[in-house]
């Protein structure tokens, strides 16, 4: 496994889908990271550019997220960085396909810096006997955060 863990800012809101075929959720969203080094040369902090990281969730977690991060969010991200790339089929004859590069992090653990922002946790409570997956499967209604 090639655990990686990313702290940034959240860049959109999180956008939830169930499977078509199995309904567990999925949530999209971005990290923005920034970052600054000691330029000794220059006496001076150099900011670098911002990079940009895809995170990818799934079942109850996905919800979890997507129910308590918003926009702007400084969270910590550990998870596996994984290529989602493919194949753009040409619609011209004797046209070549082209390959769409990707990579998302498939994310672990999220959790919300209190450094600069305030959060209250409430705990996710199952029935007795029931197990993540069998709350994952159920269709609910997430309501938006922010």
């Amino acid at each position: 496994m090639n655990e990686n863990t990313f702290h940034g800012n959240v860049g959109k809101n999180p956008e939830i889908n169930y499977g078509k075929n199995n309904g567990i959720a999925v949530v999209n969203f971005s990290i923005a990271i920034n970052s600054r080094r000691f330029d000794r040369a220059k006496g001076q902090w150099v900011t670098r550019p911002t990079v940009w990281k895809d995170v990818v969730c799934f079942g109850e977690f996905a919800e979890n997220v997507y129910d308590s991060i918003a926009k702007g969010m400084a969270v910590t991200v550990t998870g596996e960085e994984v290529d989602d790339s493919y194949t753009k089929e040409s619609y011209e004859p004797g046209g070549e396909d082209i390959v769409i590069r990707r990579h998302k992090i498939e994310a672990r653990d999220i959790a919300v810096s209190l450094r600069a922002q305030r959060a209250k946790v409430t705990k996710v409570e199952r029935s007795r006997g029931e197990q993540p997956s069998d709350q994952a499967q159920r269709s609910t209604a997430p309501q938006q955060v922010g």
